[in-house]
């Protein structure tokens, strides 16, 4: 009975470790994101390779956080290189110890390039207390921007912003917004002391 029981728990753990192999394997290989919306086959969720709630996958690099994407759920596609990610949220983390934090209903990361979609009901926190609203946003890893050509709405301390487009590039922490700007300036309120 116990070498029965050892003996299962033994096979499952080895069933488990082989899932985590194929997904990691997987994140390390894949294609650019391409087209306006992730496009995966009709019956997507029953074609997935593996299923993951509360997912959480950080990329380090040389020691230092890069980011960290969380999700309530996961479905990666092998064939495809994708996983469609439900409920995320996701967490740059700058050079200089700020963070910027992005949340959306639904999202993809890529795996060969470690991209990431973002859309439905997209929000930011970035620095200095600005907040940003759009339907879409594209983090690419490569270039270290966050990107959308979704309208926008930045709002902030001392702005209320509107436009066409908009970039964000993480390493200058500066970002810039184009297409049909309409912006207000807030006056500052300074305490005097």
């Amino acid at each position: 009975m116990k070498k029965s029981r050892r003996l299962f728990q033994w096979a499952l753990l080895a069933v488990a470790l082989g899932l985590t192999v194929v997904f990691i394997a997987g994140l390390w290989r894949g294609k650019s994101p391409q087209g306006e919306r992730p496009a995966l086959e009709e019956s997507a969720e029953s074609q997935a390779e593996m299923k993951l709630t509360d997912m959480e996958y950080v990329e380090i690099q040389e020691g230092r956080h890069l980011w960290t994407l969380r999700a309530d759920e996961a479905d990666y596609f092998q064939d495809q290189q994708k996983t469609l990610l439900k409920r995320v949220r996701l967490t740059l983390f700058l050079a200089d110890g700020r963070e910027v934090f992005l949340e959306s209903d639904q999202g993809m990361l890529y795996a060969g390039t470690k991209d990431i979609e973002l859309w439905d009901s997209v929000s930011a926190r970035l620095p200095e207390g600005y907040r940003l609203a759009t339907d879409r946003a594209a983090y690419h890893h490569q270039g270290q921007t966050i990107a959308s050509s979704s309208g926008i709405h930045l709002t902030g301390p001392d702005v209320d912003l509107k436009g066409k487009e908009w970039e964000y590039r993480i390493q200058e922490n500066r970002g810039t917004v184009a297409g049909g700007v309409k912006a207000s300036i807030l006056p500052v309120h300074r305490h005097s002391q």
